[in-house]
């Protein structure tokens, strides 16, 4: 009974159809990893050098428990246009010093945050949190990227269509064949 129903060739069409599937999944969650690095990457380069930068004196801070210092910190790194909000943490939790800069509307921008962990003698003693603000190169890749997802959308449903009517044309096509060939 089964063998009427998966021939070899129908079987092969079936193999291959779970093969393109499997594959455009795979492709799929490639493409949603590097969206992840991709609208990350802007942001995460340029503070870089501003965490590399305060590192030392968030490490002072933290070491002598020296609030003001730890607030002169955050202030200044909240004070440059990549960030919107810095604050520096204990290695248990406890918020030691936090400042925000507002925009021009007196409201805080949306942003994504940095986290730099900080070491003593290779033990972490707190770490340094900033939320990063949007800045037009992020702003421009996040619309290409949205766009990209959009298109991607349509895309691939479209091509897994396309691929069942290309398999059920062949099977057509080869069925009438046979029969045309059985009729002479």
């Amino acid at each position: 009974m089964w063998k009427k129903h998966f021939t070899r060739p129908r079987l092969l069409l079936w193999l291959a159809l779970l093969l393109l599937v499997l594959l455009t999944g795979w492709q799929w969650l490639q493409v949603t990893q590097l969206g992840h690095h991709w609208r990350q990457f802007p942001q995460r380069t340029l503070a870089t050098p501003l965490a590399d930068y305060a590192e030392q004196q968030a490490v002072r801070a933290l070491l002598t428990e020296d609030e003001a210092l730890g607030y002169l910190l955050v202030t200044e790194l909240a004070n440059a246009r990549l960030i919107s909000s810095a604050q520096l943490y204990e290695d248990s939790g406890h918020l030691l010093a936090e400042s925000a800069a507002l925009t021009d509307e007196g409201r805080i921008e949306p942003t994504l945050p940095y986290v730099r962990p900080l070491y003593q003698e290779g033990e972490p003693i707190g770490f340094l949190r900033l939320q990063l603000a949007n800045n037009p190169i992020a702003v421009a890749q996040r619309n290409i990227w949205q766009q990209l997802e959009y298109y991607l959308g349509w895309l691939l449903p479209l091509c897994l269509l396309l691929g069942l009517l290309l398999g059920l044309g062949l099977q057509h096509w080869r069925q009438h064949r046979q029969k045309t060939i059985k009729s002479e």
